[in-house]
């Protein structure tokens, strides 16, 4: 019963599914498992090895607890009034898990997008940078801020280097620090010396130049800009240092931070230039 349930749990590892899924799944797997050890139980009783069938029997409801415990809080919405995990959690040192919650509404990774305002009438399309090193150490440095007040993690979607190692070898490519494009919280266009450049940064005051706009779509931007106004309307940060499977053991390299930018424009009205 019990190497069934290992292998179930061997398999999941390699599936990269949602994480509440996955616990969901786990509970499962532990409800039932616990009720084989009542099996087990009832065996030793039925064949006079009442110390070990008591045993079992206790640790049959010890089980049985947390995994109400778990059912309550991964399928529901509700509070168990009989739940000692805070104070176990307190004296094993761990974080409780409302405390994990809000470090992560804190940031501003998960779920989060954000564009520079709603665009309705205007078409949106990906643009090309031209960076040099100046820009590409200005995108790190912003990075590093960024991470430093907790905007975005730098932790591999929080999985260890084993979870790492598997998800690699099962998805057959590299997992990043930054598990996701996180949007910059301050982005703008700039013309300057005939060019159109990208700011960015942690604030409009702190901003900093990130690279030279080249193409939007698939046209050379100083062809679109005759016909059209442009807007940036998102920019997110994306790449990095990552993690890849070797033989035996997950290996890492440093990568450069990247930027996706979706750029809006719209026709130029005509009338007002004559």
């Amino acid at each position: 019963m019990f190497s069934i349930i290992g292998l179930i749990n061997s398999y999941l590892g390699y599936i990269n599914i949602n994480v509440k899924l996955k616990n969901r799944v786990y509970t499962i797997l532990g409800t039932v498992g616990n009720f084989y050890l009542l099996y087990v139980a009832y065996r030793f009783l039925a064949n006079g090895f009442l110390a070990r069938g008591l045993l079992f029997i206790l640790a049959f409801f010890g089980l049985s607890y947390f995994a109400y415990l778990n059912i309550l809080y991964f399928f529901t919405s509700k509070k168990s009034r009989f739940d000692f995990s805070p104070w176990i959690e307190k004296k094993l040192g761990m974080k409780p898990k409302e405390d994990m919650l809000d470090k992560k509404k804190t940031g501003a990774q998960n779920g989060f997008v954000q564009t520079n305002g709603l665009f309705k009438g205007e078409t949106i399309l990906p643009a090309k940078l031209k960076r040099n090193a100046a820009e590409i150490q200005a995108l790190n440095e912003i990075v590093g801020q960024l991470a430093a007040e907790n905007y975005l993690r730098l932790d591999y979607g929080g999985n260890s280097d084993n979870e790492i190692f598997k998800i690699a070898r099962a998805k057959k490519e590299n997992v990043f620090a930054l598990n996701e494009p996180v949007a910059l919280p301050y982005f703008e266009l700039v013309h300057e010396a005939g060019h159109l450049n990208l700011y960015g940064g942690i604030n409009q005051i702190e901003r900093k130049r990130l690279g030279q706009i080249k193409s939007v779509g698939l046209m050379p931007v100083t062809e679109v800009e005759r016909k059209y106004s442009l807007f940036v309307a998102a920019a997110a940060v994306y790449g990095g240092p990552y993690k890849f499977a070797g033989r035996s053991t997950v290996m890492q390299e440093e990568g450069p931070y990247e930027l996706k930018i979706q750029v809006a424009y719209r026709e130029k009205d005509v009338s007002k230039d004559i």
